[in-house]
């Protein structure tokens, strides 16, 4: 496949300072971190030792995000109109969205909140509404036209703000979705599990990738649906005694180093380093893969409440860290709330 993206390179300037280089159509860029493709690597602000570690790292994110269709956002061609209009920069925001890596569920909302908006703003006639006058009366009014759900509405909401926020920030627009307070829906409850063996062993019995996915989610504080079921054996040291996570494979995006007890150890055997780890093959399950094992076995356990979720196992092991550690801060740490240096 061509690129239109060249000469992809590592820097040093004069000051010490040291970046990634390359050339889009013509122009030459250069990033000296992770944030414009939201991944959480500088070389800049580590310990001396470990800054050209870091530049490999920030390298090697960047070339995987423009192959994978990732462009400078000042290079997108917007209206050439002063003021741009609204279905112009929402189209051109959409298109750029579809290109960077995001999961397929982030951007099939995107698409379905789209598509729904662009029809609801031709129907109203608002066609030619410029993006200086998109305000929070109009947005109240899409969002009833969408749904009367709340819930729903929520989601539009942002995802409809996470498309536009680079442009507001662009032609200084003040962002008029922060001026559109909804009422927010009541949290699911992943109540924690009381007798977490017999659970587990009920699930061992029942399935045996739902009872490791559940088995890393409390031992190692996982999340399931993402960092779990994408996991590859590559992301495992080679006795499988820790997992090390980029900014990219979890929610946090920043760099986490997980330890992994010898007791889920013996229930891994290590295969071909590309291949996913449950489904042995390059490709992972599909994102429901572990959200539908869990409703056929939930409705025929005799152990769980209507409360437990997959998530509860991960919310069970933080108690556990807790009530050995009494400290807040090694839980943050261990739930990856804090950035983790690969060394």
């Amino acid at each position: 496949m061509k690129y239109e993206f060249k000469n992809l390179k590592k820097v040093v300037l004069s000051n010490g300072r040291v970046g990634i280089s390359f050339f889009y159509n013509s122009k030459r860029f250069r990033y000296f971190n992770g944030n414009a493709i939201e991944v959480n690597i500088n070389p800049n602000t580590c310990k001396a030792e470990l800054k050209h570690e870091y530049l490999e790292m920030l390298f090697d994110a960047f070339t995987d995000r423009l192959n994978k269709g990732w462009r400078p956002i000042e290079n997108i061609k917007v209206s050439k109109n002063i003021e741009p209009l609204l279905t112009e920069t929402l189209k051109t925001a959409y298109e750029h969205k579809q290109q960077l890596e995001y999961s397929d569920r982030y951007k099939r909302d995107q698409t379905y909140f789209y598509s729904k908006v662009m029809v609801i703003i031709s129907n109203q006639k608002l066609d030619r509404l410029l993006l200086k006058d998109f305000n929070a009366s109009i947005i109240r009014e899409l969002l009833n036209h969408i749904s009367k759900s709340k819930r729903v509405q929520l989601n539009c909401k942002s995802n409809l703000s996470a498309l536009l926020s680079d442009y507001f920030v662009k032609y200084n627009i003040a962002n008029p979705f922060l001026q559109v307070k909804l009422v927010k829906q009541e949290e699911v409850l992943h109540k924690p599990i009381k007798e977490i063996k017999q659970v587990l062993d009920e699930i061992y019995s029942f399935n045996t990738n739902l009872y490791l996915c559940c088995l890393m989610a409390y031992a190692c504080l996982l999340r399931p649906h993402r960092e779990i079921r994408n996991l590859k054996w590559s992301n495992f040291s080679d006795d499988c005694s820790y997992i090390s996570l980029s900014g990219a494979q979890n929610k946090g995006k920043k760099n986490r180093i997980v330890p992994v007890p010898m007791y889920v150890r013996n229930y891994l055997v290590k295969g071909n380093a590309s291949h996913n780890i449950f489904t042995g093959e390059h490709e992972a399950y599909n994102e429901d893969y572990f959200k539908t094992l869990w409703s056929k076995y939930k409705k025929r356990s005799t152990l769980l409440n209507k409360d437990n979720t997959l998530y509860s196992f991960r919310h069970t092991g933080a108690i556990n860290v807790f009530e050995k550690t009494g400290s807040l801060i090694k839980l943050q740490q261990v739930m990856g709330l804090y950035v983790f240096k690969l060394k």
